[in-house]
């Protein structure tokens, strides 16, 4: 007894080793019925051995295998052993022993040790052909591939094969469709798992590939069709030209039905160069070179065309212009209408004689010499003059003129109104010969009419200083200015001269010359009055037109500690007083002076006033980024930009270094409501990091009526 213990318990060990399934199985009471306490191996192999221990197993009359296969020839070992050979067609699951006493159902599901092996591969139909072509059907023998769930072709192309994992499928054959994706190579059997395992061919499998034998036409019209022709064309996705365009080939009913013959349409931006199939393999397959076809022109209309109109070009293939460049024009123009045979363009005026040159799409470009219409000359009068007065030139396209040019270098600027004639005034300092026009477009129509030009004797002030201050000495550069009796700003008359000459006059600005923009005028000896061409800004301080209006002039002692901390000083100067600023550098959140212990005047409204103050700046600066807020009786307002005279740079804070008086609008400070009289907030406040603030002086801010 002890022996056959020893034997049982050497046998369960050897179960265990390998892998063995236990299943236990309740006991009658009457200790007769058979029970299962072990079966195995499992892993099994098909066509193997398959044991079971338990008691009073030769009792039991059939096994019954997954899926439903019954098996009756049992061998008994012993009363508690027996055992049957594993049909082929066994799947994974549980194991039925039965009895006249019931059924012994296994607790665990038997398992199979299944190595997937591939001993041959064809083209179906064949028995050993292994060239194919997409939608041909191929076939694997071996064992196991009922368990193969995908077909991976070379270069990752894989055929699911959508089993389901409890499905019956043949074990030793089996067959796919080759797909558009598969190229030539070896063959992959998947179990589809995480992990899978894969067993591939021992031969490659040779698959067809797309081959052209011609491409047309070989010079073709952007969006027009490409013809390429060859064998297993239906392998072709997609088809590419020159600069990575691609064309899309649109999929068929049947995607594996022999195609011979493929259009496609270009691209309207295909440029020359080859064209490339692309196969659903990703393999790419020479087709050719192609040329794209360019536009020819073979009329212009109107030729010569003005600048200004419409041309009209005829020709071929004209559809594929997009655009046109004209010389002395930088960008192209756009069309205005487009046909294969016809395009009109509007014509710049700034349009020169030269080629045109036409843009495609596809970057190509053709060039077509043109010409534009020239202003002509018809009459010029009079033709004896005297230089300064006026002469009409008289022709046709007169309007494309904005120019006229003189003997000794002389110019001068026109704008025409109308194309057959304009009057221009002669400058003083051209001489007698021809004239030249020049035109919008940088053309030149010289004269064949001569001018007869007598020297003038009018005086001509061709330079003076932009702006100026009442006292200050300046000079006016110019030509017969010998012949001046007298100057004057404005209405201003000058009383005190420095020298004279034919070409200069240096004089002393008149203290009462008015405040900004003035025209000088000069009177000959003869009475004739003279002006200069451009203006001169008289800067300086305006006198206080009504002193009740004045609310911040630093002259009451209690403006002395209105500083309240804030950047500067009071100073005196000839008996004024006035606010000068201290060294600071960067300015954040500053008082520069303030008061609200004086009664002020309130402004009678801001429609019609403005704020005047007098300020003076020695060393020009550029103001930067600065925020000024004035208090002005209570109303306060924020200014940006504006509250500082700028220099002719704009871009210099400047007074020239002297007084001079500065106007605001309310706007401009940023006050919206006319400020009341009475003691209340007054001063001003800055934020800035660019600026010192030393070199700004100022005085005498004052309401005043526009």
């Amino acid at each position: 007894m002890k022996k056959n213990i020893l034997i049982y318990c050497t046998f369960v060990l050897v179960l265990i080793t390998m892998g063995y399934s236990f299943s236990a199985c309740n006991k009658d009471d009457d200790g007769s019925s058979p029970y299962l306490e072990a079966f195995g191996p499992s892993p099994a192999l098909r066509g193997g051995e398959l044991r079971f221990l338990g008691k009073n197993l030769n009792k039991v009359t059939e096994v019954v295998l997954p899926d439903n296969i019954s098996i009756t020839e049992i061998t008994r070992i012993s009363n508690d052993e027996i055992k049957i050979t594993v049909p082929q067609n066994a799947i994974t699951g549980f194991v039925v022993l039965k009895s006249s006493d019931g059924d012994i159902t296994t607790k665990t599901k038997l398992t199979f040790s299944e190595p997937i092996v591939i001993t041959k591969f064809h083209k179906t139909g064949t028995e050993d052909v292994t060239s194919v072509i997409a939608g041909d059907r191929i076939t694997f023998t071996g064992d196991y591939m009922n368990l193969i769930r995908e077909v991976v072709f070379t270069d990752n192309t894989v055929v699911s094969l959508n089993r389901t994992e409890d499905g019956k499928y043949g074990r030793d054959t089996l067959s796919v469709i080759v797909p558009l994706g598969a190229q030539s190579g070896k063959i992959a059997l998947s179990n589809g798992a995480e992990m899978p395992i894969l067993v591939y061919t021992d031969k490659d499998l040779t698959v067809a590939a797309a081959k052209v034998t011609s491409i047309s036409p070989a010079t073709v019209k952007a969006g027009k069709e490409l013809t390429i022709k060859g064998e297993h064309l239906h392998l072709i996705e997609k088809v590419k030209f020159a600069s990575n365009l691609e064309v899309a080939i649109p999929a068929r009913e049947n995607p594996y039905t022999e195609v011979t013959e493929l259009k496609v349409t270009v691209p309207l931006d295909a440029q020359d160069g080859k064209v490339t199939l692309v196969s659903y393999s990703g393999l790419e397959v020479e087709a050719g070179t192609i040329t794209m076809s360019l536009p020819t022109i073979s009329t212009l209309s109107p030729s010569p065309v003005k600048g200004g109109t419409t041309m009209t070009i005829q020709g071929t293939n004209l559809d594929l212009v997009t655009n046109i460049t004209f010389p002395n024009v930088e960008d192209a123009v756009a069309l205005k209408t487009k046909s294969e045979t016809e395009i009109t363009v509007d014509v710049p005026l700034a349009a020169a004689d030269g080629n045109l040159i036409f843009h495609t799409a596809s970057t190509k470009t053709v060039e077509k010499a043109y010409t534009t219409v020239k202003s002509a000359i018809t009459g010029i009068t009079p033709t004896n003059l005297t230089a300064g007065e006026n002469i009409t030139i008289k022709g046709t396209n007169l309007d494309l003129v904005r120019s006229v040019s003189f003997g000794g270098g002389a110019s001068a600027t026109v704008t025409p109104t109308s194309a057959t004639s304009f009057t221009v005034a002669v400058p003083t300092t051209a001489t007698s010969g021809t004239i030249t026009l020049h035109l919008v477009n940088e053309a030149t129509v010289a004269s064949t009419i001569s001018l007869n030009i007598t020297p003038s004797t009018n005086p001509v002030i061709s330079s003076m200083p932009e702006k100026a201050r009442p006292g200050e000495e300046i000079t006016l550069k110019g030509t017969n200015l010998n012949t001046v009796e007298s100057v004057y700003f404005g209405s201003t008359k000058v009383t005190s001269y420095v020298t004279r000459s034919a070409t200069s006059i240096t004089l002393i600005v008149p203290e009462k010359a008015t405040m900004g923009a003035q025209t000088v005028k000069m009177v000959n000896y003869e009475g004739k009055e003279f002006k200069s061409a451009t203006t001169i800004n008289i800067t300086g301080q305006e006198p206080i037109v009504d002193p009740s209006l004045v609310w911040a002039d630093f002259e009451d002692v209690s403006w002395t500690w209105g500083l309240w901390g804030g950047i500067g000083q009071f100073l005196k100067e000839n008996g004024n007083t006035y606010y000068k600023g201290t060294p600071t550098g960067a300015l954040s959140g500053t008082w520069l002076w303030a008061n609200n212990n004086l009664a002020l005047p309130a402004c009678p409204n801001i429609k019609d006033y403005v704020v005047k103050a007098d300020m003076k700046i020695t060393k020009d600066f550029v103001p930067g980024n600065y925020a000024i807020q004035m208090a002005i009786n209570g109303v306060w307002g924020w200014c940006d930009s504006g509250f500082f005279p700028m220099a002719s740079d704009g871009v210099t804070a400047s007074t020239g270094g002297g007084w001079i008086t500065v106007t605001w609008s309310f706007s401009t400070l940023g006050i919206s409501t006319a400020p009341a009289g009475g003691k209340t907030d007054t001063g001003m406040y800055i934020n800035s990091s660019s600026f010192d603030w030393s070199n700004v002086s100022l005085d005498n801010f004052r309401y005043q009526k526009k």
